[in-house]
């Protein structure tokens, strides 16, 4: 049967602690077979969640050392799988849907794609996804907002971010890719999805965006603060290779919140915003920037709920300094993984998915 490989595939995804979940109508393999062919699939199912050589996957699964060299580099640049070059060396390993093949595609976007991609995020993937733990995000605040007093830690500063990667790369926002392709797009900056890695020059002819400087890196995230966009990394202490700044409308995450009404789809971060209700006139200007629905509410005076996600874009709008962010009490700072061994160990025990580590051997 044609069609199996893409069950298969399908099956290895799902098995990943991110997930890919099927659908009774086979939404999930038509977008598969949308981003793969037939045979890209067969070779993406034969891969595995650690980095190897082509000549090392060769010798794993029999198949042909010189075919995976020419299919393994195609792939990676298609976004269909991990591939990095270290030392001249090029390694490769299975992607998930989540963060991965979906977000490198946002330059092979079509409608029909989208369209397919909508409908399976709302219907299907989105409500298993977002409800399961660790979070796959977590929101970092602006900087500037954070009082002075305060110990921050290294993930939770957008600078410490910046200043331990030694390449960076700016592309543009899958979200508000799609979003434009379904003529649904808000008027706030694309170009603002950011990639860093430890290794010198990595996004030189990389497949995805394009490499900056680390000046540069900072002046994106002005851009994305001033544009009242939210900052977000991956939920883990270590190892952090992105920061997503989106928006309540585009961005999956923050929709999951919106739209779906799951809370848990992102991790907050561990400040939220106060307002001093002597200062405060009421105007309105944190309601315009918040992007997450109902967390603000105008009477005499602005009331910040408990569903605030920290993000210190409302501190930043206030034109009379009424509100100002303040660090939680440690009872209500959430767990956040150490790294992405441990928060897939984690995501794997909530899902009951064990069986990851089979992609592990």
């Amino acid at each position: 049967m044609a069609d199996d490989v893409y069950y298969r595939l399908r099956d290895i995804l799902d098995k990943m602690p991110n997930g890919y979940p099927a659908t009774e109508d086979g939404l999930e393999i038509k977008i598969l077979k949308k981003i793969f062919t037939e045979e890209e699939a067969e070779v993406a199912t034969k891969m595995r969640m650690k980095f190897e050589t082509a000549e090392a996957m060769a010798a794993r699964t029999g198949m042909d050392p010189e075919y995976l060299k020419t299919m393994l580099p195609k792939m990676a640049n298609q976004g269909q799988i991990w591939g990095v070059t270290i030392g001249g060396a090029k390694i490769y390993k299975l992607a998930p849907f989540v963060f991965g093949i979906y977000e490198w595609q946002v330059y092979r976007m079509d409608r029909e794609l989208v369209d397919m991609l909508e409908l399976y995020s709302h219907r299907d993937f989105g409500n298993v996804f977002y409800s399961q733990s660790p979070a796959l995000l977590k929101v970092v605040p602006i900087e500037k907002e954070i009082p002075a007093e305060s110990v921050i830690e290294p993930y939770e500063s957008i600078s410490s971010l910046i200043e331990n990667a030694k390449s960076w790369a700016v592309g543009d926002c899958v979200c508000k890719k799609e979003k434009s392709i379904l003529g649904e797009r808000c008027d706030k900056p694309m170009e603002v999805c950011m990639a860093l890695s430890p290794i010198e020059n990595m996004f030189e002819g990389y497949f995805w965006g394009r490499p900056i400087t680390k000046e540069e890196a900072y002046a994106v995230l002005k851009k994305a603060e001033d544009s009242g966009l939210v900052h977000m990394t991956s939920n883990t202490k270590e190892g952090h290779i992105y920061i997503c700044n989106c928006c309540g409308c585009c961005c999956g995450i923050l929709r999951g919140v919106n739209e779906l009404g799951l809370d848990s789809a992102l991790a907050r971060s561990n400040y939220r915003a106060v307002v001093d209700a002597d200062l405060c006139t009421a105007c309105g200007a944190c309601l315009d920037r918040c992007q997450v629905k109902g967390v603000i509410e105008l009477g005499d005076t602005a009331v910040i709920g408990e569903r605030c996600i920290g993000c210190g874009l409302c501190v930043s709008a206030c034109p009379v300094e009424a509100i100002r962010m303040a660090r939680k009490d440690d009872a209500h700072i959430e767990y956040v993984p150490i790294d992405e061994k441990e928060w897939n160990r984690k995501r794997a025990e909530f899902r009951g998915r064990d069986d990851y580590k089979d992609l592990l051997k």
